[in-house]
């Protein structure tokens, strides 16, 4: 049987969305079984044509008909964003030579939705130090923040999410911005193990690989709309650096060509890698005396920093490297000894030299301190010499190192010189 979904049009009620379909074919088993797809959002969504309120479920389903083959049938799509699918699925022809792409979307109507006077823009929010430093570089045209829950937060997590919501107030106050809650049930009503396995030979997940980036993009279409924005703004997760090593679904060959509405969709931040986006924060916070408390970790639940996954570990040294005190930024641990202990018995996530997402932070690490002005905790890191990172006698010589400078400045500050070599 041939693999396609029949899509209801959908049907609003109290800014909620909810679509209905049906589905035919083998590829019933990447989908959970309950056949409904719903979308919560805060703001006034009651005028939004159809063929807007279309897009967020359209994009979610786009690249898992590709993959499987199918065919969408739908009553009803933006214009706008039916002519830029052909765009936007190149990049991922181009990112994925190996798979074979194909699928089909038919729909009876197409609505002419660009309105004739468009202006200001949306971005993407989740707390983390992409999404900080995108806010900072924009914040003179005061975008309108979307932060999307069912996304790192599940929908069920109440708890985590009130945490999530406290930070959203505080961030919309500092910066005088708005922002709008989008409650989704996009990485639910699939089955993403499944669909991982399917895509296994491309090298990535389903979610990192195909679904992130167009999956929440594609949410901003009806407020956009709503507010007559002409720009989204979606911060990169990675840098042009990281082109042909990494691959995600979230890239400019992808992102930068979606649109809908009259709008157009910019993939922000993509020269720059992380440890400059911190220096960026770091710098913003510091000249202005605006806090930031970041939300990096995605392996807590409860919406805050857990300070011992790799990405929280990560960030922390990041933040020390810039010269800031990362629990001025949301972290809270007990020292960051501790930290670099942690980060050192755990080195094989390091990755090697020209991989390593902590190479950037050690050239800021050896740009900024002198030897005695690092931690004692970091200077095996800081002595390192970052060719060989997964062998243990790499981090012995940092560590040799740091303890014969230590020697030496001991013995100066009780002889009045440094020790010689004999």
């Amino acid at each position: 049987m041939m693999n396609s979904i029949e899509i209801k049009t959908p049907q609003v009620y109290a800014n909620s969305i909810c679509y209905e379909y049906s589905i035919s074919g083998d590829w019933r088993e990447a989908f959970q079984g309950k056949e409904k797809f719903t979308i919560e959002y805060s703001c006034d969504i009651e005028k939004v044509p159809v063929g807007i309120l279309m897009i967020p479920f359209l994009a979610n389903l786009l690249p898992m008909s590709w993959v499987y083959d199918a065919d969408i049938l739908c009553p009803v799509c933006d214009k706008d964003f039916y002519e830029s699918i052909v765009d936007f699925k190149k990049g991922y022809k181009e990112m994925y030579p190996m798979m074979n792409l194909k699928g089909r979307l038919s729909v009876k109507d197409l609505q002419d939705n660009v309105q004739k006077e468009q202006d200001g823009s949306v971005a993407f929010f989740s707390g983390g130090v992409d999404a900080f430093c995108t806010l900072i570089r924009h914040r003179e045209e005061k975008p309108t923040l979307i932060t999307l829950w069912g996304s790192d937060i599940s929908v069920e997590d109440k708890e985590g999410w009130k945490k999530v919501q406290a930070h959203l107030d505080e961030v919309s106050h500092s910066f005088s911005v708005d922002y709008v809650v989008v409650k989704s049930s996009f990485r639910k009503f699939l089955n993403e193990s499944i669909l991982s396995r399917k895509v296994e030979k491309s090298g990535d997940g389903w979610w990192h690989g195909f679904q992130h980036g167009i999956g929440v993009i594609c949410h901003a279409a009806p407020i956009v709309y709503t507010m007559g924005k002409k720009t989204v703004y979606f911060a990169s997760s990675f840098t042009e650096a990281d082109k042909g090593i990494v691959t995600c679904a979230s890239d400019p060959s992808i992102d930068n060509y979606v649109r809908f509405c009259g709008a157009r969709v910019y993939h922000d931040g993509y020269e720059l890698n992380r440890q400059d986006k911190i220096d960026r924060i770091v710098q913003f916070v510091e000249q202005s005396g605006i806090r930031a408390s970041l939300r990096v970790c995605w392996e807590s639940k409860g919406g805050s920093n857990c300070c011992h996954c790799e990405k929280c570990r990560r960030t922390i040294l990041g933040l020390y490297a810039a010269g800031a005190d990362p629990r001025e930024y949301g972290f809270h641990y007990n020292s960051i000894r501790e930290i670099g202990a942690e980060i050192r018995e755990n080195r094989s996530l390091m990755g090697n030299h020209k991989k390593s997402r902590y190479l950037p932070i050690w050239t800021a690490f050896r740009k900024r301190y002198k030897p005695w002005a690092v931690d004692l905790g970091l200077r095996w890191f800081y002595f390192s010499s970052f060719s060989h990172l997964e062998k243990d006698s790499f981090f012995k010589r940092g560590y040799r190192k740091s303890r014969s400078f230590a020697r030496k400045v001991l013995n100066k500050l009780r002889f009045g010189k440094m020790e010689r070599k004999n």
